[in-house]
């Protein structure tokens, strides 16, 4: 099944527990990585302008965890999770579990260069079953995830 998203990337549910997402960017995998495993650069893009992450900790080592938090006051989202893998600035496998949503989830991020200044990336969302699976399908996830990495797109465009 093909999942809404925009042209610039490509979602799938490629068996019963899984979501597959690829995409490219327009910077190599080691400015790339740096954007997604540094708090700071992660602030400017993951989630949107109107739920923000507020808080971002990352201790990305192998058996390192991290915490994230967007939106603040009564109205937030929260996830945890821990690094099982660590191949700077290739590959990162990680769980995930939301607070209030069901999960978990394993997540495997791949990145790849493509010439000097182009990265294709793979990430592949594995849940404990096909309904859990389904859940985060309907719930929007995927219209989620685009938001940031358009704003990931940006960030890259800009110096860090």
């Amino acid at each position: 099944m093909k999942l809404p998203w925009p042209a610039t990337f490509a979602v799938a549910t490629p068996d019963d527990t899984s979501i597959l997402v690829r995409g490219a960017f327009g910077a190599p995998p080691g400015r790339v990585w740096q954007a997604m495993t540094e708090p700071a650069h992660m602030r400017r893009w993951l989630g949107n302008p109107e739920f923000p992450l507020t808080t971002c900790e990352m201790d990305v080592r192998e058996g390192g965890a991290y915490r994230w938090v967007f939106g603040s006051g009564e109205r937030t989202m929260g996830v945890s999770g821990t690094f099982e893998e660590v191949v700077v600035p290739t590959r990162l496998v990680s769980t995930e579990q939301f607070d209030d949503f069901p999960g978990p989830s394993v997540n495997t991020l791949l990145l790849a260069a493509v010439g000097d200044d182009r990265t294709e990336m793979t990430l592949t969302v594995v849940y404990p079953d096909r309904a859990t699976r389904d859940g985060w399908v309907a719930s929007g996830m995927t219209e989620g995830l685009g938001v940031g990495y358009d704003r990931l797109d940006a960030v890259l465009d800009e110096p860090f």
